[in-house]
């Protein structure tokens, strides 16, 4: 006889809602837990143009063990056609850009393609500053 899954339900948020939280708000509510504060030093514009992603399943994978939302990349990509802070590679079409956002540098290896951007390669460097460093 066929097993019926049991679904979960989901909890409220605190604002009433249902629904499941991003792992970046998520992180973020962890640091208050601990006593910390994220620190935004990037100027990320909400006003940048959308454009598409195009990612591969193995990078899309290894994204998701690097704990890299796709939204992370858009800011990255944006960022850096805005403000043409990138590095190129000469030998090929490929672009490599940074940012940092709260105590993660994000990077993304990049190259343009119609309409868009195809990703070669996702990592972030978390750090952790100590008081009286």
């Amino acid at each position: 006889m066929p097993r019926k899954e049991k679904r979960e339900e989901a909890r409220p948020n605190k604002d009433g809602g249902k629904g499941r939280i991003s792992r970046r708000k998520f992180a973020i509510g962890s640091m208050a837990v601990i006593g910390s504060s994220p620190l935004v030093l990037a100027d990320v514009s909400p006003e940048t143009p959308p454009f598409k992603l195009d990612i591969a399943g193995e990078v899309r994978r290894l994204m998701v063990d690097r704990h890299i939302l796709e939204d992370d990349l858009v800011k990255v990509i944006g960022h850096a056609e805005k403000s043409g802070v990138k590095l190129y590679r000469q030998d090929s079409d490929r672009l490599l850009a940074k940012l940092r956002m709260d105590e993660v540098y994000f990077y993304a290896e990049y190259s343009p393609v119609d309409g868009g951007y195809r990703i070669h390669d996702a990592y972030s460097h978390r750090f952790l500053l100590e008081e009286g460093m």
